[in-house]
């Protein structure tokens, strides 16, 4: 027996037809095993009337699920959808699997398998990695016709974070008619986004919100999984314990507000990653478990939309530079855009105001950010942390950030005002291998001023010349 057979939790995932009412899209999904078959309800609600057809809404429904696949051995869909759709699920599913087994069950960072379940050395293979997924759906012509959409029109996927948050400022500030969309997923990540939705729906009009329960069916969904230990997952980490699927969740379930609104493009806040450090792991490629935040996950969108007749592009406006840089911007050139920002998935209330737990890793990148462009933490409820501290947790090694980038924010929090060359780059613009021009994958109709922008707060732009960024 493979490994992959050995931690199959589910026999059959079942996607029911989706029931689409005028602003909603119900659907069941069932878990079904040897001797247990249990359905949960999902929901996808939203502020507006909206117009989906079948396939979509199939679509919708199913992409929290892929979450769940590596465990099972088939996912079955009881509505049609078109080849297409089919497509797109077998590559989904494909990846996750590969992910999840690389990200969360071999370079895992938290213990949250049972120490039963965690691969032998043999066990590392790329079969392992792919798992066995059989997807079962009917097949439909996919006969949709373009709509028309305003190149002016743009959504940003809106969380409270830095990056969604400068992406609207930059936006709207150049002209743009932007659809902020809030997703709502009903657990405590909610509260992170809290102060920035109530802002953004007191001061623009076309704020969206979608509201689902998938966090909720993310709790119902990890009890069946059989190497999981449900005591360590009970304790808080700023991770989920097996889920790498979360932006495409985001993103489709905001189709039926791009159609209606003519919407051209979905922007996401995906900032930079060196891709010196994105390396196979024994021989199988990976994304380090943020494969829906890259360059791939929107080009394999923006194929996907096009042969599905939606006239909406998937793109960045911040993906060549690093987290320090998206920082300073938004602290010095949006600052009432800032004071909204909670990028923490553990916020509590305190005193009606929305707090981040200040301990966490996302909390501690950050800190680092702020004391290192000159931002106030205090200013979004941080306390004033000492630089001894500041240090330790770095030392500590959990800090999901690029090594050149928190080698850079280390000295700039020990007080130091020189660097080494090689991390010049940490404040520059970056051209990825395959660009010629800076923010290529920005329209064309928004790069200048983009570019603009980011051009005062950077010190020029690097090329990737023999592993080493080079200034051009």
């Amino acid at each position: 027996m493979n490994y992959w057979e050995k931690t199959r939790s589910i026999d059959q995932i079942r996607v029911s037809r989706p029931k689409i009412e005028k602003n909603r899209i119900l659907g069941d999904v069932t878990f079904s095993g040897k001797g247990f078959s249990e359905r949960f309800n999902l929901i996808f609600s939203y502020d507006e009337d909206i117009t989906v057809d079948e396939s979509l809404g199939e679509m919708i429904l199913t992409m929290p699920v892929i979450n769940f696949t590596y465990f099972a051995g088939t996912l079955k869909l009881e509505s049609p959808i078109t080849q297409n759709d089919y497509d797109l699920l077998k590559k989904f599913t494909d990846i996750n699997a590969r992910e999840v087994f690389i990200n969360k069950i071999c370079r895992r960072r938290y213990e949250f398998l049972k120490s039963d379940f965690i691969p032998a050395e043999e066990e590392i293979t790329f079969e392992n990695a792919t798992g066995n997924l059989r997807i079962e759906a009917a097949i439909v012509p996919g006969n949709k016709d373009h709509k028309n959409s305003d190149q002016n029109r743009l959504a940003v996927l809106s969380s409270g974070g830095k990056e969604s948050l400068l992406s609207y400022g930059m936006l709207s500030g150049i002209g743009a008619e932007v659809f902020p969309i809030f997703f709502n997923e009903s657990g405590g990540h909610w509260r992170t986004a809290l102060p920035s939705y109530r802002y953004y729906a007191e001061h623009f009009p076309r704020t969206k919100k979608i509201w689902s329960n998938v966090d909720r069916f993310y709790s119902w969904g990890l009890k069946f999984i059989k190497i999981l230990d449900m005591d360590a997952i009970r304790k808080r980490a700023d991770t989920y314990p097996i889920q790498v699927f979360i932006f495409p969740i985001y993103v489709f379930s905001s189709v039926p507000i791009l159609e209606k609104h003519g919407i051209s493009g979905i922007v996401m806040g995906n900032e930079f990653d060196d891709v010196r450090e994105i390396a196979p792991f024994r021989g199988i490629t990976h994304y380090y478990g943020v494969f829906d935040q890259s360059n791939d996950f929107s080009d394999i969108m923006d194929a996907y939309f096009r042969e599905s007749g939606i006239s909406t592009k998937l793109w960045s406006a911040v993906y060549p530079v690093f987290g320090n840089i998206v920082e300073s911007v938004l602290v010095h050139s949006y600052h009432d855009l800032f004071r909204l920002q909670r990028s923490c998935h553990s916020c509590h209330f305190e005193n009606g105001n929305t707090v981040p737990c200040g301990t966490c890793t996302k909390c501690t990148g950050i800190i680092l950010f702020l004391k290192a462009s000159g931002g106030d933490p205090t200013e979004i409820f941080y306390r004033d942390y000492s630089k001894e501290e500041l240090i330790r947790r770095i030392e500590s090694g959990r800090l999901r950030l690029d090594p050149d980038e928190l080698k850079f924010l280390e000295l700039k929090i020990d007080g130091k005002d020189t660097f080494p060359a090689n991390l010049d780059h940490v404040r520059g613009i970056h051209l990825l291998p395959e660009e010629s021009t800076p923010f290529s994958r920005v329209p064309s109709r928004f790069r200048d001023s983009i570019m603009k922008i980011f051009s005062e707060y950077t010190d020029g732009i690097y090329r990737l010349r023999n592993e080493n960024w080079v200034k051009i």
